[in-house]
């Protein structure tokens, strides 16, 4: 430490910083991006419940991202068998009134 610090008012114990110290090293290679800013999502299914995983899913879907589901066979389904069944029979059975033949069409 020179006088240069005395008479600048800085503390002897004290360094100020270099000229160099606030530059960073060039980074090497490719930048990589954020992981929500992928185009593609993989998404393991297992363990998680239907409607709230498709809700997900669709939103994903709708802000142009593809999204692949794997291990979709463990996917949890709430409430009874017997419910879920009356459920998609009601599904299948709606038409349009006025012209069944206009749709939706359900095989």
């Amino acid at each position: 430490f020179g006088s240069s610090h005395l008479a600048l008012g800085i503390p002897q114990g004290i360094r100020p910083p270099s000229p160099a110290a606030h530059q960073r090293a060039p980074r090497l290679g490719r930048k990589r991006a954020m992981p929500s800013f992928k185009n593609e999502i993989v998404v393991d299914c297992r363990g998680h419940l239907l409607g709230r995983l498709c809700s997900i899913i669709g939103k994903e879907i709708l802000n142009g991202k593809h999204v692949t589901c794997v291990r979709t066979e463990d996917i949890n389904m709430s409430g009874s068998l017997y419910r879920a069944k009356l459920k998609y029979a009601n599904f299948r059975r709606k038409h349009t009134n006025s012209n069944p033949r206009h749709g939706p069409f359900h095989q």
